[in-house]
């Protein structure tokens, strides 16, 4: 994904494009000319000189709220990715706020952090510098190529530090995956060193508390009981299992009974898939044997 913005306001969007990936392809590509809100629409020449935009190209164009469905069908629960995702998520989330849309729901990660724990002895990490020190020559600043180049970008170091999954790339570079969701934002961000983000310490369950006393009987987790074992990629335990409790769930340390699911760091899932088990997994397994319903799912299903 890319937007470009009028003037220094966030909320000043005026071109987004989103390109889909599947298999390391371009299989399709959105794009959209957007006019700002009203209070936001002045366009800083600045800007202009940057991506060739004037108010004349949009002012006949839809505002984000008009053809925000069609986005939201399209982001909603997958992986977006972003250069410098930090500003793209502010000015999604700002363009929201103006006209008081709830945020959808998606991971993220930043080609930029990415390119940093990745090609060292660059002279800076700007999309076109990566981009082109990768052989790929774009139209920098028009939003259909920069998308295209982040996804690019992200391909090439999955496949630079020989992993297969956008997640094994997180675990690998000591990444935490950055979330949205209505109501909550968490950054994408890079631990020092290449040391574990998740952490499998005891977390007191009776120390947390809901965010909410509202919760969606519907939502897969409520009234669920939820148990982790090996390390999370996308956020701690601790925060792990206050989403838990923020959907009506009831996290919990140990694998019993009446267990509803026991969720694995990815890692541990696919070693798990190998034949090797945390006392946890063996135990979820005895209870699935006698009859128990427990599932046992990976993160990115938790997810």
């Amino acid at each position: 994904i890319d937007f470009e913005t009028a003037n220094e306001k966030r909320a000043s969007i005026c071109a987004v494009a989103l390109i889909y990936f599947k298999d390391n392809e371009v299989y399709e590509t959105k794009e959209w000319l957007i006019k700002p809100p009203a209070e936001y629409d002045t366009f800083n020449p600045f800007n202009v000189q940057i991506h060739g935009i004037t108010y004349e190209d949009v002012r006949d164009k839809p505002e984000i709220k008009e053809i925000w469905p069609e986005i939201e069908s399209i982001i909603s629960n997958k992986m977006i990715v972003a250069h410098n995702a930090a500003f793209d998520m502010s000015v999604l989330r700002a363009v929201l706020d103006v006209y008081s849309i709830p945020y959808p729901c998606f991971n993220y990660i930043c080609t930029h952090k990415v390119s940093v724990k990745t090609w060292d002895k660059q002279v800076n990490y700007t999309l076109k510098n990566i981009g082109n020190m990768l052989g790929y020559i774009f139209n920098h600043h028009d939003p259909h190529d920069d998308a295209k180049i982040a996804g690019k970008i992200l391909i090439e170091a999955c496949k630079l530090h020989g992993v297969e999954s956008i997640g094994a790339l997180a675990k690998k570079i000591g990444m935490s995956i950055g979330y949205m969701e209505p109501g909550y934002y968490r950054c994408c961000s890079v631990s020092n060193g290449n040391k574990s983000l998740g952490n499998d310490q005891y977390v007191k369950v009776k120390d947390l508390i809901a965010s909410t006393s509202e919760f969606d009987p519907d939502h897969p987790l409520y009234g669920k009981k939820v148990a982790f074992t090996g390390t999370l990629i996308s956020m701690t335990r601790e925060n792990a299992m206050q989403v838990v409790l923020n959907y009506g769930g009831q996290p919990a340390n140990s694998v019993v009974k009446d267990t509803d699911y026991l969720v694995m760091g990815l890692q541990d899932y696919s070693k798990f898939v190998d034949g090797k088990e945390s006392s946890k997994t063996k135990r979820a397994k005895s209870l699935i044997n006698d009859g128990m319903l427990i599932q046992i799912i990976d993160e990115d299903e938790f997810i």
